[in-house]
């Protein structure tokens, strides 16, 4: 292959490797978790041509992206590398209804990403012909869970979990974001979370700005 992987990454060996492709997407909260922890890590980009090809190398034993190398060992799931690195830089909680809370977000990208992909990526010809039904559908439902988490927050504190910083707050900021740039629909936000906007907003300066200054992925609005 031309270019098997775009890599960013520092002179000295990184402690983490990221494999994704070039976009937000499933691996848009590991890459918040790392450039969070300010770890040495390489950041791999590679296209869907590529992937292919690796697959056929062997190293991957996961069919689908992302995966996470560390120590010479593979990860791979989403969710599951995701609560990995949470323990590892603990930020997963103090308790375990902290960590319920925490779980339950972290499985709601999959509720939202469904409907989203519908639209975004049309595999099908069904899908192609209710693509406006579909971002309709996907509107509803991020403005219904952008109400709930409001509800959930609005007395805590400074962050989501109350008065320490967590892995909830990196979903919810990174996460609600993406999906609002992505569609343009920031008013959902501001309107169904005044709070969780506020958040965002604070998270993003401060917690965060180390990612959205160098890791985030700025994409073409749908």
């Amino acid at each position: 292959m031309s270019k098997e992987i775009e890599s960013e990454t520092s002179k000295e060996e990184p402690q983490y490797k990221l494999y994704y492709f070039n976009g937000n997407g499933r691996a848009i909260i590991i890459r918040a978790i790392l450039y969070y922890s300010k770890i040495n890590f390489s950041d791999v980009k590679i296209t869907k041509e590529d992937w292919i090809k690796l697959k056929q190398t062997g190293k991957f034993e996961s069919e689908d992206l992302p995966v996470m190398e560390h120590e010479n060992k593979l990860y791979s799931q989403m969710h599951a590398i995701e609560q990995y690195l949470g323990y590892t830089f603990n930020i997963h909680g103090k308790n375990m209804e902290d960590e319920y809370t925490i779980n339950c977000l972290l499985d709601s990208f999959d509720d939202l990403f469904t409907i989203f992909k519908h639209f975004t990526w049309p595999e099908t010809e069904e899908d192609k012909e209710h693509i406006k039904d579909y971002e309709k559908a996907f509107k509803s439902k991020f403005a219904f869970f952008v109400s709930v988490l409001e509800k959930k927050y609005k007395d805590k504190g400074k962050y989501f979990l109350g008065d320490y910083f967590s892995l909830a707050d990196i979903f919810i900021t990174s996460v609600l974001t993406n999906f609002a740039e992505k569609l343009d629909c920031q008013n959902i936000i501001k309107e169904q979370g005044p709070k969780i906007e506020e958040l965002i907003e604070r998270i993003k300066k401060n917690e965060l700005k180390n990612f959205f200054e160098k890791g985030y992925i700025k994409e073409s609005k749908f």
